[in-house]
């Protein structure tokens, strides 16, 4: 019998976690798997054992790499809203920044885009929201606000060149962000009532498309 195969050895395996695991790549699953579970359950719903079987990992792995619920739950939303800062840096690389309705169709292709990979974005946001509290607070502070000034520079911008029509920013905000994102997070209905795959890549710029195609109707004056 060789070491590896001595009952001592075998208890030290715990299941879940391979002999040769890479640290950042469980630590990714367990994101990725929080931020579904954080989606469907909200903070208080949510059961850090569900979150670690879901991802296919040793629960005391969620310690070790986050420690407590609170710190998973804003290491997700750091995840998450990584995620969309990464695609709309790409996305506005080559655009010129002086040109509003450029960069408006850059962002919503790249929020579109992002909630097409990431579909949990729009339920994590909402439960949140729904539920209120310091937990949200901190979210508006260090994501939310920070996400919506952002987005908001075109529609100014816009304003600014006389080229807007009479609608709201706040209001252009909320129709482009929602759009982009809150489909993806009900994509059964998409497959159960149009038998179409929201998350494939090319439905997902197909419906970018007819996004910006609506918005900049609805967002630039007509003369």
């Amino acid at each position: 019998m060789t070491a590896s195969d001595t009952p001592a050895h075998a208890a030290a395996r715990r299941p879940g976690r391979p002999v040769k695991s890479d640290p950042e790549t469980q630590r990714q699953q367990l994101l990725g798997a929080a931020a579904a579970h954080f989606a469907r359950q909200g903070f208080e719903g949510a059961s850090l054992r569900a979150i670690a079987d879901e991802a296919g990992l040793a629960h005391g792995l969620i310690r070790h790499y986050f420690g407590a619920k609170d710190a998973l739950w804003e290491a997700v939303a750091g995840y998450l809203f990584g995620h969309v800062h990464v695609a709309m840096a790409e996305a506005l690389t080559d655009v010129d920044l002086n040109d509003p309705v450029a960069r408006m169709e850059a962002q919503v292709r790249a929020t579109v885009r992002t909630a097409a990979r990431i579909p949990h974005l729009a339920g994590f946001v909402m439960q949140a929201g729904i539920a209120g509290g310091a937990r949200y607070d901190w979210l508006v502070e260090h994501y939310l606000r920070p996400a919506y000034d952002f987005s908001l520079e075109p529609f100014h911008q816009m304003r600014a060149q006389g080229r807007a029509a009479g609608i709201d920013p706040h209001f252009a905000f909320m129709l482009s962000t929602n759009a982009a994102i809150g489909p993806f997070a009900q994509a059964a209905n998409a497959r159960a009532l149009a038998g179409i795959e929201l998350t494939d890549p090319g439905i997902a710029d197909a419906y970018a498309d007819a996004l910006i195609s609506i918005l900049k109707y609805g967002v630039l004056r007509h003369s």
